[in-house]
């Protein structure tokens, strides 16, 4: 089934890239790149590096009920969750997270796996802040691009009401789960109820705690400005005359894409999707943003790559036992 996913996220990568490669004009392409300052934009990728460091001080407060992770921790796991998440297309890197917990600090999988989601979630607030963007700053709302913002909005309200559900209708919610496991084998039944009720239990674990919920959204937004700071900067270093809040609109609409099926090293779909929100929707040049595309898509990749396996070493763990990890767990099982 996993390597169906990969097969599909590849194929559909290799669709985007080819409409892409037909959108650009090669000639202009290879122009923007002349004047490029490369020096701003390599100062300005620094700030895309913090943004994930805030994220993993997200998942830090959120875990801290279940375990007290040292900030070493939470950014050593966060990275090696991002670099498994780059290269294999069904979320492995979520996962792998609390697997590592699990492996490193004898942490079951069903009370950490709550802070991952809860995690994520927070990734969908700024859908909000695009909203409240769209009549403040000049967008085309394309057919395709009303899409992507209806179909964000739809993952973010069914998450958050998933949420709720539990939060508020726990019982009910462990009964209706219950239900659904008869559809597994007899043998496996137990086991798998076990691992959903822990789970259902585990989401109880930011219930009462308003003030971190207030640090989760000021940390999430600070990731999302530090990150929009290397894109613009990007595209100001192709030549570009736009605002920081245009950026800020398209890159945070462009982030928020990530939650849905990517094919491996997000290849294809990067560029494309760039170009139908940076130029369809904000009118900036398709071949400049395919520039900028280009080159930052090779930065923040040989970023993910050298932080990613720099975590791995300083956790002591090797590439292919964290890929293990994540192609052969046993999520209902708690040893």
């Amino acid at each position: 089934m996993k390597y169906s996913k990969i097969a599909i996220g590849s194929i559909i990568g290799v669709v985007f890239l080819l409409l892409w490669i037909k959108m650009v004009n090669w000639s202009e392409f290879l122009y923007y790149w002349h004047n490029f300052n490369v020096k701003r934009a390599l100062f300005f990728s620094l700030f895309y590096i913090l943004a994930y460091v805030v994220r993993s001080l997200r998942w830090r407060i959120i875990l801290k009920p279940v375990y007290r992770m040292s900030i070493k921790e939470s950014i050593s796991y966060f990275y090696s969750g991002l670099l498994i998440n780059y290269l294999i297309p069904v979320r492995a890197g979520e996962i792998s997270k609390s697997l590592i917990l699990k492996n490193k600090n004898s942490v079951p999988i069903s009370r950490s796996l709550p802070s991952v989601f809860i995690d994520k979630l927070c990734d969908l607030f700024p859908i909000l802040v695009v909203l409240i963007m769209i009549p403040l700053i000049n967008v085309t709302l394309s057919k395709l691009l009303i899409w992507v913002i209806s179909a964000l909005l739809a993952i973010f309200l069914l998450f958050w009401a998933f949420f709720l559900l539990i939060i508020l209708k726990k019982n009910k919610s462990i009964e209706f789960f219950n239900v659904l496991t008869k559809i597994f084998p007899a043998r496996y039944r137990e086991r798998i109820s076990l691992f959903f009720t822990n789970f259902l239990h585990g989401m109880e674990i930011m219930q009462g705690r308003r003030t971190d919920y207030l640090r989760l959204y000021s940390l999430t937004l600070i990731a999302v400005f530090l990150e929009v700071f290397y894109v613009y900067s990007v595209f100001v270093s192709f030549g570009a005359e736009v605002t920081y809040w245009q950026i800020l609109f398209g890159y945070t609409l462009m982030n928020l894409t990530y939650i849905l099926p990517t094919p491996p090293a997000q290849l294809g779909s990067n560029q494309f999707m760039w170009v139908v929100i940076f130029s369809f929707a904000l009118q900036i040049d398709k071949d400049l943003t395919s520039a900028a595309v280009t080159f930052s898509h090779l930065l923040t990749s040989i970023i993910i790559f050298a932080a990613g396996f720099i975590s791995l070493f300083l956790i002591r763990l090797n590439f292919s036992e964290i890929v293990s990890f994540s192609k052969n767990a046993k999520l209902t099982q708690e040893e």
